[in-house]
């Protein structure tokens, strides 16, 4: 793995981390409905100028793609903000020590997706290490 990809990598495992420490926080002053809705207007303040900005780079994408392209991103979207409402809501309900870490155990659906609909190898290494990593945020969350 090349050096950028592992810092890269750090910093996505801190932002996740962060993310959802002050999402729990955040949750101690407002419902997970309310959360969302807050979260989701955040969000569209804070990249709709970035998208401008970056105009020519986004319309070059839409226009570089295939027409499934978007809908897949859009899926993304759809998909990820439904995951972020039931996270937050489970958050609310439950120790941020326990609700964090089992949620970050769908890489496993990610890997069965990826071997029955991308055509993505099998290997024994990374079903043991997709059990070993399922199987111990499962202990870490008892």
């Amino acid at each position: 793995m090349e050096l950028s990809t592992i810092i890269f990598l750090l910093l996505c495992i801190l932002g996740f981390g962060l993310g959802a420490f002050f999402d729990k926080l955040s949750l101690k002053h407002m419902d997970p409905s309310g959360a969302f809705y807050v979260r989701t207007l955040f969000m569209i303040f804070i990249f709709t100028p970035l998208v401008l900005w970056k105009h020519s780079q986004t319309k070059q994408a839409l226009l570089s793609s295939d027409k499934f392209g978007p809908i897949f991103v859009l899926s993304s979207v759809l998909v990820s903000m439904g995951g972020v409402f039931f996270y937050l809501r489970a958050l609310s309900g439950g120790e941020a020590s326990k609700i964090v870490p089992l949620s970050s155990t769908y890489p496993a659906v990610t890997f069965a997706l990826a071997l029955l609909f991308l055509g993505e190898s099998f290997t024994v290494n990374k079903f043991i290490g997709t059990l070993l990593l399922s199987g111990g945020i499962y202990f870490i969350s008892k």
